[in-house]
């Protein structure tokens, strides 16, 4: 049986080595499907609890169009802004609700221009990348005992100046905590039974 510092100090080592997936890792060309589905179950492997937990499938991707949290494909591809946006729900839907992520993300899927559109989501997805960074190595930070105070992404937070941003992304930096956290108990529970 593990000891606390033990499965505390793997989570620590496992949380710095936790890779996000940055927007320049994202295909800039629109897949299918079966594409999407692939890239995410790659890109997110690390997160699953166990080896048989699905990432995201097709029937999650037509739910999530049909509670309006992400826009159609276009002529049955999905755009990089897809991409990001289905990273973000599948880190968020452990925390929030399906209405609460589309309540957080309703300003950018109402732009009726998708370049627009697609800007906005790549703003909040940086930030989104940026608060996933800082919590990793805060929390890993603090399980080493080493606490560090600055935490909640005030700095990044005061990198912009639209109001509707800053409180996207405190939604987001509470959440992907509170998610990172979820996983260290998940795992705490994974080592001692």
């Amino acid at each position: 049986m593990n000891t606390f510092n033990e499965v505390v100090d793997r989570y620590a080592a496992q949380i710095r080595s936790s890779d996000v997936i940055e927007i320049e890792d994202i295909p800039n060309i629109d897949l299918y499907m079966d594409q999407v589905t692939t890239f995410m179950d790659k890109g997110l492997a690390q997160y699953k609890r166990n080896e048989q937990d699905k990432i995201l499938t097709k029937t999650m991707i037509n739910n999530y169009t049909k509670a309006k949290i992400f826009p159609p494909p276009v002529k049955k591809k999905y755009s990089r802004a897809h991409l990001m946006l289905l990273i973000m729900i599948y880190h968020l839907k452990s925390i929030l609700s399906i209405k609460d992520i589309g309540v957080l993300f309703q300003s950018a899927l109402e732009e009726p221009d998708r370049e627009k559109q697609a800007k906005q989501i790549e703003t909040i997805y940086a930030g989104f990348v940026a608060l996933q960074k800082i919590t990793n190595t805060y929390l890993a930070n603090a399980a080493e005992g080493k606490p560090d105070e600055s935490f909640y992404g005030r700095d990044i937070l005061t990198e912009y100046q639209d109001d509707e941003l800053k409180r996207i992304l405190l939604v987001l930096a509470l959440t992907i905590r509170a998610n990172t956290e979820k996983q260290l108990a998940e795992h705490a529970l994974d080592s001692y039974f």
